[in-house]
């Protein structure tokens, strides 16, 4: 399983990469794969899909959101 902890400007996964935040509902990451949020679902140009379980960084509480794999995308590997 992948996670992501979110902060506001970045998020960073299990494995230590950091993905940065573009604007309010967009991410990319260093390999050029792009993830946009809707609500609590995030969905990459890979093919993968985070469920996010705590927004407590979009509620600007101070607090850092979670994010966990719920399908993993295409031919990329163990690393997302």
């Amino acid at each position: 399983m992948k996670l992501w902890n979110i902060f506001g400007l970045h998020a960073s996964t299990d494995t230590g990469e950091v993905i940065n935040k573009t604007d309010d509902s967009m991410f990319l990451r260093s390999d050029g794969t792009v993830y946009r949020q809707e609500r609590n679902l995030i969905t990459g140009s890979d093919g993968s899909v985070f469920n996010v379980v705590d927004t407590g960084a979009d509620t600007r509480s101070g607090l850092t959101g979670m994010a966990m794999t719920t399908l993993y995308g295409f031919g990329k590997g163990d690393d997302g």
